[in-house]
Formats: C-alpha cells, sequence, structure tokens
C-alpha cells in the first residue's frame, strides 16, 4: 500500500468500499446521503431557475428591442441627401440588418376621451416595412393609406394601448399638439394638426405601444418644421447585445456626430435586468455551497466510524496522503455524482418545460401561468450551456474543498491512540 500510486486502483477500491458499506458496518451516514441529494436538487433548480430568468430576459429584450432601434446616430441639420448617403453606407456594414433615418419628437396627444403624451416617429413610406412590429408591414401600411396624399398625408398609425387609452378606433381622429409653437403677431401659437388613425401596432413592450405613433416622413418634416433634413439613423442589427463594434465602425466613418446604442438610452433597464441575474446567480452559488458544507458532517462522521480502519491502514504503512486522498475522494464522488445528475435532470426539465408547466397545471388544477394575465404564451426558458457547466463545476468544486478538512484530520489520526480502547 505504500507504494501504491496516488489516487491509484488501491485508494479508490478502499474510497468505494467505504461508500457501499453499509451504515451498522460504518459506512455512510444519513446526513451524507441527504447532502447527495442536496446538491443534486441545488444544481436542478439553479440551472431551471437561470433559465427561466433568461428566458424573461430574452423575452422582455425582444419586447423592447422590437419597438426601437439598437443603434442611433444623431444627424440633425445635415442635408437630407448626405444623410441618405451615410445611412446606404451604415447598411452595408457587417452586422447591420438594416438602417434608415427618423425624425422623433414627443407631442401632445388628444381625442374627445382624453389626452396623453406620445412621440412621434416619422419614417419613410419604403422603410415601414423594416419594422418589426408592423404586422403585415408594407402591405399593412398601403391598405391603410400611410404616406398617400400631399405632403404625405394625414394618416398615422399608433400603438395599440394608446388608441385604448385615448378611447381610438380604426378611422377615428387624433390631435398631435407640438411642444414647440408657431411665432405670430400675437405670441407663440401651438403647432397642432387632426390626423386619421389608419391602424394600430403592438411591439411587444407596453411601454412603448403607449407612447409611438407612426407618422410619414414628409409629414413629419413639415409638422416639427425640419424640411429637407432627419434628426436620426435608427440601426437594426443582428446581434443587439454586440453595439460596441458596430459603433464603433460608425464612428470612424461620421467623424464628430454622436452615436449611442439602446443600452445608453435604457440604462436602468438593462441594468436592472443585470443586476437582477447576478444577484439571483450569487444567492443560488450560496445555495450549493451550504449544501455542500453538509458533506463535512457527513465525512467526519465516516472517519470515526472507521477510526479503527484508519490505524490498521497507518500500522502497515499506508502514508497520510493516500488516507487523505481516500477520503477526499468519498465527499468528492458524494459531491460529483449529485452534480451530474442535478445537471441532467436540470436540462431535461428546461428542454421540457412546456410538459413540466402542463403536468403541474393538472396537479394543480389551475393554469400556473396564465397567458391573459402574464401576456406571454407559456414558462419561456433558454437553457444556457455555459451556466449549466459553469453550476456544475462549482458544485464539484465545492465538494471537492469541503471534504479536504476531514480528509486531513482522518490522515493526522495517531494510530496509537486510536487502537488503544479497541
Amino acid at each position: 500500500m505504500a507504494k501504491a500510486a496516488p489516487f491509484g486502483q488501491v485508494e479508490r477500491a478502499l474510497a468505494w468500499r467505504y461508500l457501499r458499506a453499509r451504515r451498522q458496518h460504518g459506512g455512510v451516514s444519513l446526513i451524507s446521503i441527504i447532502s447527495f441529494f442536496g446538491i443534486m436538487l441545488a444544481v436542478t433548480a439553479l440551472i431551471v431557475i437561470m433559465s427561466v430568468m433568461a428566458g424573461f430576459r430574452s423575452t422582455l429584450l425582444n419586447a423592447l428591442l422590437g419597438g426601437q432601434g439598437h443603434v442611433f446616430v444623431s444627424v440633425g441639420g445635415l442635408p437630407e441627401a448626405d444623410v441618405d448617403v451615410l445611412t446606404n453606407e451604415i447598411i452595408e456594414l457587417e452586422g447591420v440588418e438594416h438602417a434608415f433615418p427618423i425624425i422623433e419628437q414627443q407631442v401632445l396627444a388628444t381625442s374627445e376621451y382624453g389626452r396623453t403624451g406620445a412621440i412621434v416617429r416619422g419614417v419613410r413610406t419604403e422603410d415601414i416595412g423594416n419594422l418589426p412590429y408592423l404586422e403585415g408591414g408594407q402591405s399593412t401600411a398601403d391598405a391603410a393609406g400611410f404616406g398617400e396624399g400631399r405632403n404625405g398625408g394625414d394618416v398615422v398609425l399608433i400603438g395599440a394601448f394608446l388608441a385604448q387609452d385615448l378611447g381610438l378606433r380604426i378611422g377615428d381622429k387624433i390631435t398631435l399638439i407640438a411642444p414647440e409653437g408657431v411665432a405670430g403677431p400675437f405670441g407663440v401659437t401651438p403647432r397642432s394638426k387632426a390626423y386619421t388613425i389608419g391602424d394600430t401596432f403592438t411591439t411587444g413592450s407596453v411601454e412603448l405601444d403607449k407612447l409611438y405613433v407612426l407618422m410619414p416622413m414628409q409629414q413629419s418634416q413639415l409638422f416639427f418644421n425640419k424640411r429637407n433634413e432627419y434628426q436620426a439613423i435608427d440601426a437594426r442589427l443582428y446581434n443587439p447585445m454586440r453595439t460596441e463594434p458596430i459603433m464603433a465602425e460608425i464612428r470612424s466613418l461620421t467623424g464628430g456626430l454622436r452615436v449611442e446604442d439602446w443600452k445608453l438610452r435604457r440604462a436602468a433597464y438593462f441594468n436592472a435586468l443585470n443586476v437582477e441575474r447576478g444577484m439571483m446567480r450569487v444567492i443560488m452559488l450560496i445555495l450549493i455551497t451550504i449544501t455542500a458544507l453538509n458533506i463535512i458532517t457527513g465525512v467526519v462522521m465516516l472517519v470515526k466510524n472507521k477510526t479503527r480502519d484508519i490505524a490498521i491502514l497507518r500500522t502497515i504503512g499506508t502514508p497520510r496522503g493516500a488516507i487523505m486522498r481516500i477520503f477526499i475522494m468519498i465527499g468528492a464522488i458524494l459531491g460529483l455524482t449529485g452534480a451530474l445528475i442535478g445537471l441532467v435532470l436540470g436540462v431535461l426539465i428546461v428542454l421540457n418545460i412546456g410538459v413540466v408547466e402542463g403536468f403541474l397545471s393538472s396537479i394543480l388544477g389551475r393554469d400556473i401561468f396564465d397567458a391573459e394575465v402574464y401576456g406571454l404564451d407559456g414558462l419561456p426558458a433558454e437553457l444556457d450551456w455555459a451556466e449549466a457547466v459553469f453550476t456544475t463545476l462549482w458544485a464539484m468544486s465545492m465538494s471537492i474543498l469541503v471534504a479536504i478538512w476531514p480528509a486531513w484530520s482522518a490522515a493526522r489520526l495517531d494510530p496509537v491512540d486510536a487502537l488503544r480502547f479497541e
């Protein structure tokens, strides 16, 4: 035994023998079994929770980003022709799905039933099909008469919740009042005009659906006194999370123009999601660590039960390092097995989240995730393999670390003292 290789067959055999021994023979205690199931359930729970949170995060971001651009280039004051050229150059950049000029201004929207603040977004008629939230795209806009008539006509498209707040339906009139008035002999007169609602839309974000009014570009230029110019370029990316490289390339094209992304405009919203996700991860990792600490108790009791065996092994020449490795392997096996089974269970639950949701609903006799209440078709869950693997490795690492102290205590055991009362 003294010449056995570290973590070799002999050490593995002893560790496995101690794990399989019955409790009456000094085998693994009930606490160790509880630790095994605790680690397994903790890993499963963390994978499921983080996947569901990732699903909600993705759903919220998709709703938010579906209604607004990803990168914005301020072009106020530049000639319309120069902005058109710059827009085409941005579209040619790798990673840019499409880009188009816009005018975006705040207004007061009024009707017979109420009034509220709104945001008018002026878009070119040919760009209306690039808005992902407009169901039917260009055909819907054409059917509504969007952009038809002198200076773009007087037909606008508004968010569904804005229409609901103002008590408006398709074909009704909405009056928009601009904050900048028209100077006259009797002072400044607010600029206002009544428009016909051609259709409504939903972006997926209630906040945006309460604000947005889509107006033909020519009409918005006239209404906001911005003839032959735009306010900004709205760029949509294939990957909205990777805005920094695209912004750097756009800055190289534009020189001194201001370039910002949705993360800056929605910093509070984006940071809140990240903080919530980070804190939940920390809490669950702490839970896994606490569960793994139970292995200490289990291994300590095993060491106590196997005191005579340890003394005999030390007497026949087994080195302290071998004794220590045997009990480290016992703790590691408990943790590694629990973590791997937890990984499998967590992945299976996430991949079959719909089945699990239906099963729980049938047991409880009610829908645990009502689509009418939450506005979603089902419980969203996105499996992040990096997150799942990290969770499993963390559980494994904690299981090995917490087994070191009782294993070291077993290695320091004096065989004379251990056998004195045997």
